[in-house]
């Protein structure tokens, strides 16, 4: 049976809006006359008249004005360093953002949604007040560090106008099964003991196979910048394309198997505090950050019970590389504990093992260690024993009861991840029926 989502009370957030709330980078920032590599600056006095065009998205023009104000905006609150070769690599980026938020502007407008100057206001006002600031004091430290106090009001219009949309063509078509809800309690369960990771993320898309080298290029762009100190959180604000870009790309808490499986894996390599290079996912780049680690803990992960079997390979000699080997091989094919004993049954000499039901606090530690790690029917990586090479596999997994969330969180976690999945594919087609003339 499906069912309304009816407690996603959390709004689209304001994409790459809170960035700016880094009032020490603004500081930071230089002058306004700064570079302005490629573009020219924002015309003055008698040259007002004369505007260059960047781009012409349906019928309305993007000026060359309006592209500097946002790259200056971008390298101010992400903290890279403002010079001719950052502004090269940004301007792609930079433009797509424009464009992308043009085109959101112009679906609300023939959808009839409204952003008035108030709501800009107050968006704004509550940036100032992050930062121990009135609004006319957080507009002079924006003219101070380059960025015109219009670039920011545009974005903050941009964001609100897409925030009305997707909640009300987008959020009403939101719907949870039972069967969905369920399956997130399994792999809860499933995962109880693991280790799950807080993780940030960066989101470069790649729509086109043409865009693809370009996106590419701005990921490794980014990575080597936050490398040398550049915010995470700030860079994600400005330049990520997933709605947890004004949250700093904070995707919170992630199990195994959350993610693409290439993503997974990576993760699972990562350690706190660690950062991936750009990952190839199915929509585009992903960089991964992981602040911190711990275990799944639904409940005392001690009290959780775990059935296990046990393969052992005995030595043939002193070196164990053939039985690793063998080991190896059937730890790739077997994906229950079935499959690991049909395999046991080919390989003269393998020896099976048995554990019933047994909490993982009763089971020695350096075993129990490796079992926490694992899903039903996922085998370990071959031990090496003084007993032979030893494969484990856990054939069932029994949570204590109430320790899953209620099914409401469940219910509002889902409909969230569902909501960002959709409005992506909102922007991607009006991308695609778009008419758009870049000209830089």
């Amino acid at each position: 049976m499906l069912r309304p989502v009816i407690r996603i009370s959390m709004t689209v957030p304001f994409r790459r809006l809170a960035g700016i709330a880094a009032i020490a980078l603004l500081a930071a920032a230089g002058p306004a006359g700064a570079q302005q590599a490629d573009l020219p600056p924002p015309p003055t006095g008698p040259q007002q008249q004369v505007e260059r065009i960047a781009a012409v998205i349906n019928d309305e023009i993007l000026s060359q004005s309006d592209v500097a104000g946002r790259l200056k905006l971008a390298i101010v609150t992400s903290g890279l360093p403002d010079g001719v070769e950052t502004r090269q690599r940004l301007l792609p980026q930079v433009m797509r953002l424009l464009v992308d938020e043009t085109l959101q502007l112009q679906e609300a407008r023939r959808l009839n949604l409204v952003v008035t100057e108030e709501e800009i206001d107050r968006t704004l006002k509550g940036l100032a007040e992050q930062n121990r600031m009135n609004l006319d004091q957080f507009r002079e430290a924006l003219v101070r560090s380059g960025v015109p106090y219009s670039t920011l009001r545009q974005q903050a219009r941009a964001n609100l106008a897409w925030s009305k949309l997707v909640q009300r063509r987008i959020r009403p078509t939101i719907q949870i099964s039972d069967e969905e809800i369920d399956a997130y309690v399994e792999r809860l369960k499933e995962n109880a003991g693991k280790p799950e990771y807080l993780v940030s993320e960066i989101f470069i898309p790649v729509d086109t196979a043409a865009n693809e080298e370009e996106a590419a290029r701005l990921a490794e762009r980014l990575v080597e910048q936050v490398g040398r100190g550049a915010n995470f959180g700030a860079v994600a604000q400005q330049f990520s394309q997933t709605a947890n870009a004004a949250a700093g790309g904070d995707m919170g808490w992630i199990q195994q198997g959350q993610l693409e499986p290439e993503l997974d894996r990576a993760l699972q390599l990562l350690q706190a505090g660690q950062m991936s290079r750009p990952l190839r996912g199915s929509t585009g780049f992903h960089i991964l950050l992981v602040r911190d680690q711990r275990l799944v803990t639904a409940g005392n992960p001690a009290e959780i019970k775990v059935a296990l079997r046990q393969l052992v390979l005995p030595l043939t000699g002193t070196d164990p590389k053939p039985q690793y080997d063998i080991a190896e091989e059937i730890a790739k094919q077997a994906t229950s504990c079935d499959a690991l004993g049909q395999a046991a049954a080919q390989v003269p000499g393998s020896q099976m093992g048995e554990l019933p039901m047994t909490p993982l606090g009763e089971i020695p530690e350096n075993f129990s260690r490796i079992v926490s790690r694992l899903g039903v029917g996922q085998p370990s990586q071959p031990l090496v024993t003084d007993r032979g090479v030893m494969l484990l596999m856990v054939c069932d997994r029994e949570v204590p009861e109430g320790s899953t969330p209620p099914r409401d969180q469940i219910i509002n976690q889902l409909g969230l991840e569902r909501m960002d999945m959709l409005q992506r594919r909102y922007l991607r087609d009006l991308r695609r029926t778009a008419f758009i003339d870049m000209r830089v």
